[in-house]
């Protein structure tokens, strides 16, 4: 096992060991505790924090810290940025996915969403090692190391950004359906905001890793769009998160088919990554090597 792979499956078990704490703190107060108004007598509320959740946040940040060193050994060894296949790329986006979670939590008190994230990313790291991890000699299409770079890299954080909107749309859904007293997560109008901030990063930068990709299928393949599999799913996928932006800001009964489709574009996310690559045959179906 190379220290790169090692370093993986210290990651994967610190993420399913936060995701069991917070599955705990969850079991242990299944119940929100009754709210008590602030000392002003407004409208604000209170309620006290979840121990776990702050452990599952912990357990994360441990986690990210992992897999930065592992993905800073694979560039050492690799030459390149460390998304070029399955292997790589499953890793980079579980990185980009608690590195990003983790910056919102330290603006927004969204803790409490750790262990699905955890969750989320453990499962990443899981496709990570079904793939083989040998390194191999790059195909000619990835032979451009700045487009390489920006490119996939770009793809990868708008997915992950994409992720963490998806966990907290998730949250969104919970709180609504049970009016809050589901003590373990943010509070349905937390989530939302937290969603919403991250819907509205995830759009430009997945605009702009589709615009990369048409130049780079240009410069590979002398042509800006091709109806491959891949291209199209990402179009849909852009499609999902502009559609969420249109009915977001709504007042009306579309406002509630905000985080549904949050869901639906992780879940569109998820096929342009592994679906589209996998299941058809195409100019990207390389990626799955």
């Amino acid at each position: 096992m190379t220290a790169s792979s090692a370093l993986v499956v210290a990651a994967l078990i610190t993420l399913l060991g936060s995701f069991a704490i917070g599955i705990a703190a969850a079991l242990a107060g299944l119940v929100r505790s009754p709210r008590t108004a602030p000392a002003g007598g407004g409208a604000g509320a209170v309620t006290r924090p979840i121990s776990g959740s702050s452990t599952a946040l912990a357990g994360t940040v441990l986690a990210a810290i992992l897999l930065l060193a592992a993905l800073s050994a694979r560039t050492a060894v690799t030459g390149h940025a460390p998304w070029s296949n399955l292997h790589e790329f499953s890793v980079a986006f579980a990185f980009a996915l608690l590195a990003v979670f983790i910056g919102l939590a330290m603006r927004r008190p969204i803790a409490g969403l750790s262990p699905g994230v955890a969750l989320v990313a453990a499962a990443l790291l899981v496709v990570s090692q079904l793939q083989p991890d040998e390194v191999r000699p790059l195909v000619p299409a990835l032979q451009a190391p700045l487009l390489l770079t920006i490119h996939v890299g770009a793809a990868m954080l708008a997915y992950a950004i994409g992720a963490v909107a998806f966990a907290a749309a998730l949250g969104e859904i919970l709180q609504h359906a049970t009016r809050d007293r589901i003590a373990s997560l943010p509070t349905a109008a937390v989530c939302r905001a937290a969603a919403h901030r991250a819907a509205i990063l995830a759009f430009p930068v997945l605009t702009a890793a589709i615009v990369l990709g048409s130049v780079w299928a240009n410069l590979a393949w002398r042509s800006y769009w091709n109806n491959d599999p891949k291209e199209l799913a990402a179009a849909a996928t852009w499609l999902v998160y502009g559609a969420y932006l249109h009915v977001a800001g709504r007042r009306d009964s579309w406002a509630a088919a905000a985080p549904w489709l949050l869901v639906l574009g992780f879940a569109a996310i998820l096929f342009t990554w592994l679906g589209a690559g996998l299941l058809f045959v195409g100019q990207h179906s390389y990626a799955g090597a």
